[in-house]
């Protein structure tokens, strides 16, 4: 080993791992010297006043010196030399990829600090659904049902996972849970939900792919369960302010239901500033369009009783002061100790109420273009798109014959023919 003493360097050579050990063997006084790979361009070994060692690569791109730590590979006098040489044949790798990949242009220590970066600020699953929420799902209307879906069926399995590491196996044991459970639905929703937010991942270029791509929704029956007037009487009773044990946003909630056929989220989202005299002005619904419903006496009259109830400018807010939702209407619903009837679907559903109301316009002789027109169903005929006509007029006849038809069911009085429910054709 030839020796040449430079302020702060050694300029040593090695050949092979035995001329590490020597080197190693003594180490400097003060200042930390580099010893020379003479087989491999640009690979030093860089040893401490402390007897440690660490490779560097030293080289030259675009005009600028630069100095590449093998940080992962450590040496010292006690390494043995079979260690040694290891180590010594890990780092010579190494540098000749990174002194390949020079040639077209990448700078080994920029991407190393790059990758550094990404690590450490890669988010985890449940720091990057609050982003999702916040920013891709603020001032949807489906953001709510997007943020529970997450907080119920992923953040409590993988939340706490880099969000990079997430993998289709993953994906998949959650929809699994979804499947064992029966709940076929809850399992396509939590499809969707990942499958947007991974995509705004993409966007914000975190993820270079998807995980959920490529999985199958499992396709589901629709439901069809309408409430027999027996039921809908029962469900009358049971929401009867003087005998329900309901909270009254509740009950007046789910009556509203069933007396205007409107959806159960923009029930429960009326706010007082969207009601002109008889009519409510939904500006912002299901189908990317207003609508306006036209309120009839029953109605107004449940709305005139939620109005004692509600808060900052909502009308159905529980006493907790949060804001009624599908979700804790179906739960309500579920424990009620009524007896139903005996139904392969089960007891029913808030959304089973608006079902109810569609086919009884359909049984008092309403076309489905005009239970659509009632209910904001989207209609994506050629006609549907360019009729602009509002048909007010024919609305408010059908809402007006359907509560004449509910007056008769749960007052028993003035009932004509019977007319049986089942679902619109």
């Amino acid at each position: 080993m030839q020796k040449g003493h430079l302020k702060g360097h050694l300029m040593n050579t090695y050949t092979n791992h035995k001329g590490i050990k020597s080197a190693l063997s003594i180490p400097p006084l003060h200042s930390h010297v580099e010893v020379k790979d003479s087989t491999c361009q640009g690979l030093y070994l860089r040893i401490q006043p402390t007897g440690n060692a660490t490779f560097i690569h030293r080289y030259k791109i675009n005009g600028v010196r630069r100095v590449y730590t093998f940080e992962n590979i450590t040496l010292s006098k006690s390494n043995t030399e079979r260690q040694i040489s290891e180590a010594l044949a890990n780092a010579r790798a190494i540098c000749a990829t990174q002194r390949a990949e020079m040639k077209a242009g990448t700078d080994p220590a920029i991407e190393r600090d790059l990758k550094t970066h990404h690590i450490a600020t890669m988010p985890t699953v449940s720091e990057f659904a609050d982003t999702f929420i916040s920013r891709h799902m603020k001032g949807k209307k489906s953001g709510t049902e997007y943020k529970r879906i997450l907080n119920v069926d992923v953040l409590p399995i993988v939340g706490n996972m880099p969000l990079d590491k997430v993998e289709r196996k993953h994906i998949i044991g959650l929809l699994d849970r979804k499947q064992d459970a029966g709940v076929m639905v809850a399992r396509n929703m939590v499809i969707a939900v990942l499958s947007k937010m991974f995509n705004f991942a993409i966007e914000r270029a975190l993820l270079e792919y998807n995980p959920v791509t490529g999985i199958k929704k499992t396709k589901t029956k629709d439901r069809e369960r309408v409430l027999s007037e027996r039921e809908i009487r029962l469900l009358w009773e049971y929401t009867n302010s003087t005998t329900s044990r309901l909270d009254p946003s509740t009950r007046l909630a789910l009556r509203l239901i069933l007396v205007t056929g409107q959806r159960p989220g923009e029930i429960c989202q009326m706010k007082e500033k969207q009601i002109t005299g008889n009519i409510w002005h939904i500006p912002d619904t299901k189908t990317d369009k207003s609508h306006d419903v036209f309120l009839t006496p029953m109605a107004l009259q449940i709305i005139e009783e939620a109005r004692m109830f509600g808060r900052k400018g909502y009308l159905f807010i529980d006493s907790s002061g949060k804001m009624k939702d599908n979700k804790t209407l179906a739960q309500s619903i579920g424990k009620w100790s009524v007896q139903w009837d005996d139904n392969p679907e089960g007891r029913p559903t808030p959304h089973d109420l608006r079902r109810t109301f569609t086919t009884g316009l359909g049984a008092l002789g309403f076309s489905r273009f005009i239970q659509n027109l009632v209910t904001n169903h989207a209609d994506s005929s050629i006609g549907g798109i360019y009729d602009r006509h509002s048909y007010a007029k024919e609305r408010q006849q059908a809402q007006e014959a359907w509560e004449r038809r509910l007056t008769e069911i749960v007052t028993g009085e003035l009932l004509g023919n019977v007319v049986e429910f089942r679902r619109a054709e």
